[in-house]
């Protein structure tokens, strides 16, 4: 606009000079100054920018959705790979990686792409969530790594059980001849426990005498912080995991095989001995932000895993990366979330923050068929009515043909009439949905589902609406109603207890005849169900506010680790605190007294026994949290 005001301003002041030079024939008239042109704009600015995020999009590269050009000199870092210039295409959906790029007139252009996954091993112990079996958690050489809604399988996983689509119930030793496990790359957010997996994908099958073999070199990576060093034993621990070092281990980046470990932020590289132990090949530094610091604006992504306002400058923990800051009080009751932090760094190194985002529950999602596509336009509709169009940072998957590195253009082109979507978003205020992911399924069944908050002024026995479509409960009996622990509640008590804004999830009928245009009848073997939130899973930002607006959000998952004396646990990797007003189920309570109680949970500063005693490891339960990672309520799911 700037430019084309100043052709405008040019062509008129030329125009203006010409006239008054024809005017009577001679030069301006005496006293009259000749026209001058105005100053030229000023150069655009550039300034570097460096961040650490996951792929979330493809079409150029968008990480943490932002939109980073690909040119020819561009670079491309992957572990144990020569570096390429100008070809992204070993990158994929989920990967976190480091991007060095210059941002000119608010486009940004990538020179570096660095991406080095943060666990490989076998992947064994795997414990699903009582309330969806896709997500939950698994180990890899100690490390407990979290699967959430967001984590992106490979499709060289491969689908290894009866459930459609790849999930964690694919990682199972027990799809596989002898038990035997298979060996994983994972990429995602380190946490104090292990890794909140963004991208998980298959390297080979383990076996051998001990089940593992040797894969593309050292058999085991583990990123995380030394825990501990024991000098006699000639070892170090990472979350639990024993290192053995050797003569032939070698220490890189300046570190030493001494009690200077405990505390720093590495990479070990092992191989699995003959009896089973890991020993060290190599260990590298990873908490280095040096070639960070020069740079005009810094962005990270991850686990806010700690914070310490007692030390001048403060110092937070996230990913693993200990970063000096000038001020982080305001992220204090973000401790344990996902977060993105954006800001700069001083003279001094120290990190200025500018703005920090909670990562937040996708609370719309809906799985239907498409009828029609609109490729030029780049949007879907489906059979329920919705018009579903991604934006350039989507997640955009394709599970009927292998494809996760799909721009916009290219998933809309691939889709039929017919084909099975599942997308997820959450509202903005106008009433539109921003769809953060966007797959095409291998699903066959006819039925469709649609989740979303209920609008306000819509209940009315038998029916409510979300985003626009009338979901009509005539058809349903008593089982068809659930509460958000999916027990059985009847029609009275739903609705009784439904509200605007309440998140349900509403299923048609298996043969999918309820499922219409702007309308959803879950005849009679349909259902709905209120939704509990996502826990740690998420991907919309909201700058300034609590998880989910209200600071709520709930994890499910084995307990372990209880503390009795400082009030905590451990579940599904989260450290969880336990105050007075946490609210205990009546069953864990009856069974630490042997009597039968009634069905109202109690306040924890009203009981006499000990946490430990209410509280076992091995317990199965569903804890919601407030923002600071305070119980609010505990219930008992196994």
């Amino acid at each position: 606009m700037r430019n084309s005001s100043l052709i405008r301003l040019i062509a008129t002041t030329a125009m203006t000079t010409f006239v008054a030079g024809c005017s009577g024939g001679g030069g301006s008239p005496a006293g009259t100054p000749a026209a001058s042109l105005p100053p030229p704009p000023p150069p655009p600015v550039t300034m570097s920018i460096a961040t650490i995020g996951t792929i979330t999009g493809f079409g150029s590269i968008f990480v943490n959705g932002v939109k980073y050009e690909v040119d020819s000199g561009t670079v491309v870092s992957v572990e144990d790979e020569p570096d390429i210039s100008g070809d992204n295409g070993r990158l994929r959906l989920g990967m976190k990686v480091e991007v060095e790029a210059t941002e000119t007139s608010g486009v940004r252009t990538a020179s570096r792409f660095k991406y080095d996954e943060d666990i490989k091993g076998a992947a064994e112990a795997i414990i699903r969530d009582p309330l969806d079996p896709a997500i939950g958690s698994f180990s890899v050489a100690g490390q407990t790594v979290i699967v959430d809604t967001n984590t992106v399988f490979d499709n060289n996983i491969g689908n290894n059980d009866s459930n459609p689509g790849i999930d964690l119930g694919d990682l199972d030793p027990g799809n596989f001849p002898g038990n035997v496990p298979i060996v994983v790359e994972v990429s995602g957010f380190i946490t104090d426990t292990g890794i909140v997996a963004t991208r998980i994908e298959r390297v080979g099958t383990a076996f051998s005498d001990l089940g593992r073999q040797s894969v593309d070199g050292d058999e085991v990576e583990v990123k995380g912080v030394v825990d501990a060093f024991d000098l006699g034993a000639g070892t170090f621990t990472i979350n639990g995991a024993i290192f053995a070092i050797t003569s032939s281990t070698i220490f890189a980046d300046g570190l030493v095989g001494d009690g200077t470990l405990v505390n720093t932020f590495v990479e070990v590289k092992a191989d699995i001995g003959a009896a089973g132990g890991l020993i060290a090949v190599r260990v590298e530094r990873e908490d280095d932000l040096s070639d960070f610091r020069a740079d005009d604006e810094f962005e990270i992504e991850g686990i806010l895993q700690s914070i310490d306002t007692t030390s001048q400058p403060h110092i937070i923990v996230v990913n693993g990366f200990a970063i000096q800051v000038q001020d982080a009080a305001s992220l204090v009751s973000r401790i344990g979330l996902r977060v993105e932090i954006k800001g700069s760094f001083d003279s001094n190194g120290l990190l200025i923050i500018r703005e920090s985002e909670i990562e937040v529950e996708n609370s719309v999602r809906t799985e239907d068929k498409v009828t029609s596509i609109d490729i030029p336009a780049s949007f879907l509709e489906t059979r329920l009515g919705l018009t579903i169009s991604p934006s350039g940072g989507a997640r955009l998957e394709d599970e009927v043909v292998d494809g996760d590195r799909l721009s916009v253009q290219d998933f809309i082109s691939r889709l039929r009439s017919g084909d099975t979507i599942e997308a997820r978003g959450f509202p903005l205020a106008d009433g539109t949905v921003t769809w953060t992911r966007i797959e095409r399924s291998d699903e066959t069944e006819p039925k469709c589902r649609l989740r979303g908050a209920v609008e306000a002024g819509s209940i009315s026995d038998p029916t409510f609406i979300i985003l626009g479509v009338l979901v009509d409960t005539t058809g349903l009996s008593f089982g068809g109603f659930e509460d958000a622990s999916d027990l059985d509640i009847g029609r009275s008590e739903f609705f009784s207890n439904l509200q605007a804004g309440d998140v349900v999830q509403a299923t048609s009928d298996d043969a999918g005849l309820g499922c219409n245009t702007g309308v959803l009848a879950t005849q009679s073997d349909g259902q709905v169900e209120f939704e509990p939130d996502d826990g740690i899973a998420g991907t919309s930002p909201t700058t300034g506010a609590d998880n989910n607006g209200g600071g709520a959000n709930q994890i499910a998952g084995t307990v372990a680790n209880v503390d009795a004396s400082a009030l905590t646990f451990e579940i599904a990797g989260r450290s969880v605190i336990v105050s007075d007003a946490t609210l205990i189920d009546a069953s864990l309570v009856e069974r630490a007294r042997g009597v039968e109680l009634g069905p109202e949970d109690l306040r924890f500063g009203d009981l006499p026994e000990m946490l430990d005693q209410l509280i076992r490891s091995g317990d199965v339960l569903r804890v919601t949290l407030d923002a600071a990672g305070i119980a609010i309520q505990i219930e008992d799911v196994s």
